[in-house]
């Protein structure tokens, strides 16, 4: 009877094992998306990893990606004019990156969102960023040495320039839609455009250069009212925007002392904003870090003068912090900081009156004090500086 029942377990453990079984040969692994307008047709292109042909290894100079494109008045008409392309079955449980062009964003992403969210292998963990100056489906073609495939290539760009440098956001899927449900509060996007030709960079020969002739490079920041884009801004706005929101790792400024060049980095900034009323916002930005170049004549052996420099340092960034925040109430009337979904936290009946207007007209007649305490708590490895040891 025991046996019975052991083997009567194993043969359960058989059948549920195998109901949603499919094997990897059997598989086109869409690894990321483009999401491109042709007239009135959505134009959408897939990027799939080539598995391995069965029983042979990839010839010599086979391509790792290939990219197969359909058009449909709806993205799933699209969607099935590629599958029956495609000789085996998509599968879209590995997508990193989804790219969509300026004119799908202008449309409004809602038009797609809820098609990406449909689909049940889907993590919703991949990357949005839009393509500027190119089609959506030219950034996906260019192939560059440092990774595997073109979307591995752009996540690693936007990942190491948001821990690294903090001029980009790294919004993945779910987040971005969040903002965008989300009252009072506008996102923005990582933008990527190509610099060289698309003709040159989806040449494997790309690869073999010292310096590719063509590669992807991030942009200027997209910024969103809900969910359609309305312009771009530079990398001083976007840094700015990621220190004020709290979601910057790693902090360079420089600035000028004097006539000497400095720059400060930090890894420790800290962003507090208290809502005084439901009018006025106080923003405390604060952190300490060490002082990464001193290009002039500079005592930074003596106390008072890092005193001084810290000082600039305050001043300066309180400086561009006041800058973009005066661009996004005036220029944009985009709160891509979220100050109107705290004020709808704390005041949600006096939020309801306001909603509808905040954007063009209670947005930009916020009072925002903005105050800044940095502490320089190291000046690298010399006491001085080589301009000075020359003297």
């Amino acid at each position: 009877m025991k046996n019975k029942i052991i083997l009567l377990f194993i043969c359960l453990l058989m059948v549920t094992g195998c109901g949603n079984y499919r094997e990897l040969n059997d598989l086109a692994i869409v690894t990321s998306i483009a999401i491109d307008k042709s007239g009135d047709e959505y134009e959408l292109s897939f990027l799939i990893a080539n598995s391995p042909k069965s029983q042979t290894s990839n010839k010599e100079g086979e391509a790792t990606t290939t990219i197969y494109s359909g058009k449909g008045k709806t993205l799933n008409e699209a969607t099935n004019v590629i599958d029956r392309k495609t000789p085996k079955s998509l599968y879209y449980g590995h997508i990193n990156v989804v790219v969509i062009s300026e004119e799908i964003a202008k449309e409004g992403f809602f038009k797609i969102a809820d098609w990406l969210l449909r689909n049940p292998e889907t993590r919703k963990q991949f990357y949005i960023i839009q393509s500027k100056e190119n089609t959506a489906s030219s950034i996906l073609k260019i192939v560059e040495p440092l990774e595997s495939f073109p979307s591995q290539s752009i996540a690693s760009l936007i990942e190491s320039n948001a821990t690294f440098e903090s001029l980009t956001s790294n919004i993945k899927y779910s987040p971005f839609v969040e903002r965008i449900l989300s009252p009072g509060f506008d996102p923005i996007l990582p933008a990527v455009s190509i610099n060289g030709t698309v003709k040159k960079g989806s040449n494997e020969k790309n690869l073999e250069t010292t310096v590719p002739k063509t590669y992807i490079k991030l942009n200027d920041a997209a910024i969103f009212r809900k969910d359609k884009f309305i312009d771009y801004i530079g990398e001083k706005d976007s840094q700015a925007i990621n220190v004020l929101n709290d979601s910057i790792s790693e902090f360079k400024f420089a600035f000028k002392y004097n006539k000497a060049d400095i720059v400060f980095i930090s890894d420790n900034i800290n962003t507090k904003i208290k809502l005084k009323d439901f009018n006025h916002i106080d923003i405390k930005v604060s952190g300490d870090g060490y002082l990464a170049e001193v290009n002039g004549q500079v005592k930074i052996e003596n106390t008072n003068v890092v005193k001084k420099i810290e000082k600039k340092l305050e001043k300066e960034v309180k400086e561009h912090l006041k800058s973009t925040l005066k661009k996004m109430q005036n220029e944009y009337k985009a709160d891509v900081f979220g100050f109107g979904n705290k004020l709808y936290g704390k005041y949600p009946s006096k939020w309801k009156k306001v909603e509808d207007e905040w954007n063009d007209k209670y947005f930009s007649k916020l009072n925002i004090d903005v105050k800044t305490d940095f502490v320089i708590s190291s000046s690298g490895s010399l006491n001085r500086t080589l301009e000075e040891v020359k003297k």
